[in-house]
């Protein structure tokens, strides 16, 4: 698949890179977390739980200002936390905070993520939506739907989705890559949690810079600062990025023409 070539590509480089962008300006990001709370999902949630921390910490120290909002899907799909700002969704007894497995039932992650599209986002904010399932999408009567409300809205939508290969692949994985995001498996987050979390926090940043920066290149944010060996690859990376972003736009234009 030529996306999952390009998209493969573009997390490796991007692995290699740290902050791109500079203080004089905050790049604005609201990001929906969209967790199946199905009974196998509990050691996930509780691995997101303990490194959210360090997920607001990387925006912060990439001068991106980070919103964060909840869905949780696992029977119907709820709204359980509008965007709001870091210390409000992770205060004692938020919805994120009292998040837990509830022993499980309809997997709809493609509803699920038309629930997120329904937040409060801020005015010219990236969009944001990291989805974690190990479960297949359990309705495809709604892709469509969620497929049409993606086309609909003038802002780019990231979806990044955290799932279990071969359970749904078919159709996460390109859902993630064709709008401006990668999939990533959920084994491996399993199986060594903290660089994996450290290394998708990195591609979410990177992610996000390029789409705002792509939108408005003359912001000040849009500085390269600082790039580290091996330069080449960071710069390979965010160009990689770039593209899939261009294509991601040239293909939502085909289809709303």
């Amino acid at each position: 698949m030529k996306f999952r070539k390009w998209a493969t590509v573009a997390a490796l480089a991007c692995s290699a890179m740290t902050a791109v962008s500079t203080a004089k300006a905050a790049i604005v990001a609201d990001i929906m977390w969209v967790i199946d709370i199905s009974g196998s999902m509990g050691g996930d949630i509780a691995q997101v739980k303990q490194r959210i921390a360090e997920f607001n910490t990387v925006m912060v120290n990439n001068s991106i200002d980070a919103q964060f909002g909840l869905v949780s899907f696992g029977g119907a799909p709820q709204l359980r936390q509008d965007l709001t700002d870091f210390n409000t969704f992770t205060a004692a007894g938020s919805a994120f905070t009292v998040l837990t497995a509830n022993g499980g039932a309809t997997e709809d992650g493609s509803l699920a993520l038309q629930t997120a599209m329904t937040a409060t986002f801020r005015a010219n904010s990236v969009r944001n939506f990291i989805m974690v399932t190990d479960e297949d999408d359990d309705n495809a009567g709604n892709r469509p739907a969620l497929q049409a409300a993606l086309d609909a809205t003038p802002e780019n939508e990231l979806i990044n989705i955290i799932a279990q290969p071969g359970a749904g692949q078919d159709y996460y994985e390109p859902l993630a890559t064709n709008n401006g995001g990668l999939f990533f498996d959920i084994l491996a987050f399993r199986a060594n949690p903290q660089p994996f979390f450290t290394s998708f926090i990195n591609t979410k940043v990177n992610e996000i810079i390029v789409d705002f920066c792509t939108r408005n290149p003359n912001d000040p944010s849009c500085v390269v600062t600082d790039v580290p060996e091996p330069g080449s690859l960071a710069l390979v990376g965010l160009a990689l990025l770039g593209v899939a972003s261009t294509r991601r736009r040239s293909l939502r234009a085909a289809h709303m023409a």
